[in-house]
């Protein structure tokens, strides 16, 4: 919400709201797309099954690179924002290289809860985030109660955003990053019970939940720092806490501080479940090297390469702290960004196969399998308009990488089409067959 706020000001509520809308469209359509496919590569299976390997593996690229950058621009919440937080908040500072072992304390941490099962971590991930939620509501109920005056429906237009409508829909790009994760359980198609039917309904719920909470919480704290006032809401780093102690004092700045962290750490713990698990998969098809599919002798889940995606997610945030400066702010802006424009392509290509897969399991495309990629399509599209015409170096920075890796999957998943294995069973599934 502080990216998102940099660009879409006092109208920060808008581009959440728009951003739910986005993530809720394109939830429904994983919803359709998943009663025919569930394997551990999520996306990756859907567009492998309905387009052939190429078009599979060009997407396994992107979402390879969508979760690296995630994974970055998670962890750096804690080694960017923390400092920030305990000096401001508490008038504790701490020395400038203490985002080191922040960034690698965080990444250990959610890889050793991510290492020791799917269960426990997702039961973590569960309770905790049902608890944060909570806590976070009472909070802004707070501010919104205590001053009745501040409230207005005026920031649910672009009048206080950057650029107007262009600012919005930048923010709508740190907004729906905001959402990662809505769509995490589609790569536990092995591992869920009645998966056809079980992760399509826990994509939709997962985006109703958190899109009345970002938009509740993104007008809470908006009209309680002053739509007018929200540039330096975006670069006081902790603006959420600061509000917090406001309205209840040091101890409620506290509590959320927990919270705050522990949020963080859980919401990279789901991260390294998927990305291993998209990994794994990635490998097994040949798309990547075979010894990326090992699995743990006794927890059966993906080690190597939930290892392997965390060292990379460093060393992108280390580079990027020391490069572009800003204490990492910098950096974390490029990462959500970069993030942010895989995952829209990704979309919105899986998006594409429904009603190809459809048709591969009832003879039928289905008029509302065209009409909903379509819009979700046309919808993603401004998103990326949005971010193109920005001339802010970060964007232009993220928007440079994403370019040169879609580059590099066209290229790496036309060269290696012949050593492709496509597992037999989704296509069998996603044909309808036993």
């Amino acid at each position: 919400m502080t990216g998102a706020a940099a660009y879409a000001l006092g109208a920060l509520p808008m581009a959440a709201l728009i951003a739910f809308f986005v993530v809720l469209l394109n939830a429904y359509i994983i919803k359709r797309i998943s009663a025919r496919v569930a394997g551990s590569g999520g996306y990756y299976d859907y567009t492998k099954i309905a387009y052939g390997p190429v078009v599979g593996a060009f997407t396994g690229w992107m979402y390879l690179l969508y979760q690296i950058f995630a994974m970055t621009f998670v962890a750096m919440s804690i080694s960017v924002f923390v400092p920030a937080l305990l000096s401001d908040v508490f008038l504790v500072s701490l020395p400038s290289y203490s985002w080191v072992p922040l960034l690698a304390g965080t990444l250990i941490i959610a890889y050793s809860l991510s290492v020791v099962g799917i269960k426990p971590s997702l039961k973590y991930a569960m309770i905790m985030g049902t608890v944060e939620i909570a806590v976070v509501i009472a909070i802004g109920a707070v501010i919104i109660l205590s001053h009745p005056a501040i409230n207005t429906i005026s920031v649910f237009t672009p009048k206080f955003a950057y650029g107007g409508l262009s600012g919005v829909m930048l923010g709508v790009i740190f907004m729906y990053t905001a959402f990662s994760g809505f769509g995490n359980m589609t790569p536990l198609g092995e591992e869920t019970m009645d998966a056809k039917n079980t992760i399509g309904r826990m994509v939709i719920y997962s985006a109703i939940i958190l899109g009345l909470f970002f938009v509740f919480t993104a007008y809470a704290f908006t009209v309680g720092w002053g739509p007018g006032n929200m540039l330096s809401y975006s670069t006081n780093l902790v603006p959420g806490i600061i509000l917090a102690k406001g309205d209840l004092g040091i101890v409620g700045a506290l509590i959320l501080t927990v919270f705050y962290i522990n949020s963080i750490i859980w919401c990279l713990t789901v991260f390294f479940n998927s990305s291993s698990r998209i990994t794994l998969s990635l490998a097994r098809n040949n798309v990547l090297p075979s010894f990326l599919a090992a699995i743990h002798p006794t927890r059966r889940t993906p080690h190597v390469s939930a290892a392997i995606m965390g060292v990379i997610a460093f060393i992108i945030a280390s580079i990027g702290t020391v490069v572009l400066g800003g204490g990492g702010f910098n950096m974390f802006l490029v990462a959500g960004v970069v993030s942010t424009l895989p995952a829209l392509l990704v979309h919105a290509i899986a998006n594409s196969s429904l009603p190809v897969l459809n048709k591969r399991a009832t003879d039928k495309y289905g008029i509302l399998n065209i009409i909903l990629p379509l819009a979700a399509i046309v919808i993603l599209a401004f998103v990326f308009y949005g971010t193109f015409i920005s001339i802010n170096r970060e964007v232009i920075i993220a928007s440079l990488v994403f370019i040169v890796w879609v580059f590099f999957g066209i290229i790496a998943s036309v060269l290696r089409r012949s050593s492709y294995v496509i597992d037999e069973r989704f296509v069998e599934a996603a044909s309808g067959e036993k």
